[in-house]
């Protein structure tokens, strides 16, 4: 019962067997991890000589108490949106399903028994995604830290997508408005929630996300330049940086400019009509303000954009979610023939690959084109049958004219079949 090292998925693994058991443990790629495999091998080998292998198996693991323990540890990490989205994850689907059972007796069966289970409750193979990758953090932070052989959620990634798969119906695409659609949006809006209509145009025009909007200020609308920087977010009624932590600069239409700059100018008009400034300053310093001057709350928004999205529906609109005006475009910007490259760094995704996933439906197509695969006899007129003969097979007045021009001794070989003789050999060399 000895331990081993050996090289698998490009790293060092130390292997041992015990009690029937298979207990195994990573280490990185290069030659320093091997040594340091190697090292661990020695430790193993020689407490197996002293009879003190295998060890004392530690204290069992439940997984209640190490999400919750986890949760805790990571609160200063996460966004207080993201950390409330966890933590009623954690209480309400994955502590009921598997309670306190020990993190070393978890496996893969036992994720594939709570996927069936959320299937069978209605939940979509999406969400059962974002439930387990908190169980993943959790074990790998485990399998790390040498609490457990094995992370038996490191496959998770490849495991989900197969149950998409095999769960979708058609191939997925992102949900977005026509260009008629988003006029009859947009009129609406101006008609039933004026001071909503601006920022509803904003992200249709710009692709941010909600919470990028409301949290935009005067100072990041460059109208020289017909830039917009998105440097903040409100999520969950704070203040935050956007989604990807980084900032980022995206175009701004020129209706857009046009509309932002009235706004502007609305806005002066009322603080200048108060008598009194706001908040110390003469005009709101968000764009998107409330009567208050302070910025749009979330949940006054999402009312004033059910309001409108019920009216435009009866127009007939398709009542999405506001989202969509993210989906939308991006789409009409693929389609207009925007690169992919500069699509994703509109939208602030890390990786244009992303850009591509989602939305490459929406690419215009390129098969205008195809007579290059035209192998009809219209297109290959210049090859024929005949030519091919006359070229293989010529006639006997082309073989005459040939032969008037060819060498004397070529003639006779070929009218006479006389073949012309060979020069002797002290012809062929030159004189001494």
């Amino acid at each position: 019962m000895g331990a081993k090292v050996i090289y698998y998925r490009n790293a060092w693994w130390v292997r041992t067997h015990v009690g029937g058991q298979k207990i195994e443990k990573r280490f990185g790629p290069t030659a320093a991890d091997k040594r340091a495999a190697q090292e661990l091998i020695r430790e193993i080998n020689h407490a197996i000589g002293l009879k003190q292998w295998p060890p004392k198996r530690e204290e069992p693991l439940p997984v209640d108490l190490e999400l919750r323990r986890w949760l805790e540890a990571w609160t200063p990490a996460m966004k207080s949106g993201y950390c409330a989205l966890v933590a009623g994850v954690i209480n309400t689907h994955l502590v009921p399903f598997l309670g306190s059972r020990d993190l070393h007796q978890l496996r893969e069966e036992d994720l594939l028994r709570y996927v069936r289970a959320k299937l069978d409750a209605g939940l979509a193979p999406a969400t059962i995604r974002r439930h387990l990758a908190s169980l993943q953090r959790v074990l790998s932070i485990a399998h790390r830290e040498g609490k457990i052989p094995r992370n038996p959620a490191a496959r998770l990634g490849e495991l989900m997508r197969r149950v998409e798969r095999v769960a979708a119906h058609e191939a997925p695409e992102a949900e977005a408005w026509t260009r008629e659609e988003v006029a009859t949006l947009l009129a609406v809006a101006h008609e039933l929630e004026p001071r909503v209509a601006p920022l509803l145009h904003f992200l249709l025009a710009t692709g941010c996300r909600r919470g990028e909007a409301l949290g935009l200020k005067w100072e990041d609308v460059d109208f020289a330049r017909g830039r917009i920087v998105i440097r903040r977010a409100v999520t969950s009624r704070e203040l935050t940086t956007p989604k990807s932590g980084k900032g980022r600069m995206v175009a701004m239409p020129p209706a857009l400019a046009a509309e932002l700059f009235d706004l502007l100018a609305l806005r002066e008009r009322e603080a200048k009509a108060d008598g009194v400034t706001r908040l110390g300053r003469e005009v709101p310093e968000w764009v998107f303000s409330s009567l208050a001057g302070t910025h749009l709350d979330e949940r006054n928004l999402t009312r004033s954009w059910y309001r409108v999205r019920r009216r435009a529906a009866k127009l007939g609109v398709r009542p999405l979610k506001l989202h969509a005006a993210r989906h939308t475009y991006a789409s009409l910007a693929l389609a207009a023939g925007k690169s992919i490259r500069w699509v994703a760094a509109q939208l602030g995704h890390a990786s244009p690959a992303f850009t591509l996933r989602t939305y490459a439906y929406a690419m215009p197509d390129e098969e205008v084109d195809l007579g290059f695969a035209e192998f009809d006899a219209v297109t290959l007129k210049a090859v024929t049958l005949e030519a091919v003969a006359r070229r293989r097979y010529p006639s006997p007045q082309k073989k005459e004219r040939s032969a008037r021009h060819a060498n004397p001794s070529d003639l006779l070989v070929e009218l006479g079949g006389i073949e012309p003789p060979t020069p002797r050999l002290p012809a062929l060399c030159s004189p001494s």
